[in-house]
């Protein structure tokens, strides 16, 4: 009897410790509010297997005067162009309403050349900023980067 409760009592234990999610994929949004009344909404979708982030896709679509929309996409398209040449790394940014312009990041952490993202930034480069998290785990990555978001 005490083999098979000794036996019940392992079984339960790997059950219970076993049913933690080491895999899957966390969505987050976050809405914030500028001094001049503009909105951005941030939806994160982080992408984690054996509790390492392997991939993050950010979208947000930023508001703002009308008369910046063009411009706000020509300027940041001129930077992404460079950066959408490194593996693993990928921004688009499209006008999204007369004042609104969609950004839509995705970093594949598998795949990313961090080594050439430094070389392209130079003195920009900012070892907490989403291309720099190589090897990070989901529980570090909620408290770094999440700080204000509601995640399902």
């Amino acid at each position: 009897m005490k083999k098979y409760l000794i036996i019940l009592i392992t079984f339960g234990m790997l059950f219970i410790t076993g049913c933690e999610n080491s895999s899957g994929t966390l969505i987050c949004t976050k809405t914030e509010i500028s001094e001049e009344g503009y909105s951005t909404k941030t939806t994160m979708a982080v992408t984690y297997v054996d509790k390492i982030v392997t991939k993050v896709e950010q979208t947000s679509i930023e508001e703002m005067d009308a008369d910046f929309v063009d411009t706000s996409i020509y300027f940041s398209q001129l930077l992404a162009e460079s950066l959408n040449e490194v593996s693993g790394y990928n921004i688009t940014f499209t006008k999204e309403s007369n004042t609104s312009v969609k950004i839509v990041t995705t970093i594949d952490y598998t795949k990313l050349d961090g080594e050439k993202i430094k070389e392209i930034l130079g003195s920009s480069y900012n070892e907490n900023a989403l291309y720099s998290l190589s090897n990070i785990t989901i529980d570090d990555f909620k408290e770094t980067q999440l700080d204000g978001y509601t995640c399902d």
